[in-house]
């Protein structure tokens, strides 16, 4: 980032990468088990559920390479290590999978409480950088609406 971008940060930026982090890490935890579960699952409507999930992993593929650039941008790293990751995350409990593959409610289920993790997460980074960091800001209300979004259709495959 250049030095007039890095003026208009009206806050420490090592508080936003830190925060940057953990959310960059999360995403990527939700793209692997998001991966993982579709592909494990089994079932009647197994392969109905794995559609939705790979859709989910490929989304939160895209949220951590948009963080990852945020971070680099604000003169942060990205972990270089794939064990440095659950040590960042904020949401590394969330996603629980049910030791029986054929409970695709439970699956879903854990699904939403990531989805709903990383809502507090944007929420979190959104209240941050408010008036005081536009574009971080501005990538925080992108990927909220995303998670929002999944929530809702989460909780539509659930009849919640």
């Amino acid at each position: 980032m250049g030095r007039k971008g890095l003026e208009i940060i009206e806050v420490d930026a090592k508080g936003i990468i830190k925060t940057l982090q953990a959310a960059y890490a999360d995403e990527w935890l939700a793209h692997y088990h998001y991966l993982y579960a579709a592909q494990v699952i089994v079932g009647i409507n197994a392969p109905q559920i794995a559609a939705v999930l790979r859709t989910r992993a490929n989304e939160e593929l895209t949220h951590a390479m948009l963080l990852g650039e945020r971070i680099l941008q604000l003169g942060g790293e990205l972990p270089e290590h794939w064990s440095d990751i659950p040590k960042l995350a904020h949401c590394v409990k969330a996603f629980t999978m049910p030791r029986d593959l054929s409970d695709l409610k439970g699956v879903l289920q854990s699904a939403l409480q990531v989805e709903r993790c990383a809502i507090d997460s944007y929420q979190h980074l959104l209240k941050q950088t408010l008036h005081k960091d536009t574009v971080t800001h501005e990538l925080a209300e992108e990927l909220l609406a995303d998670e929002v979004k999944d929530e809702e259709e989460l909780e539509n495959l659930l009849g919640e």
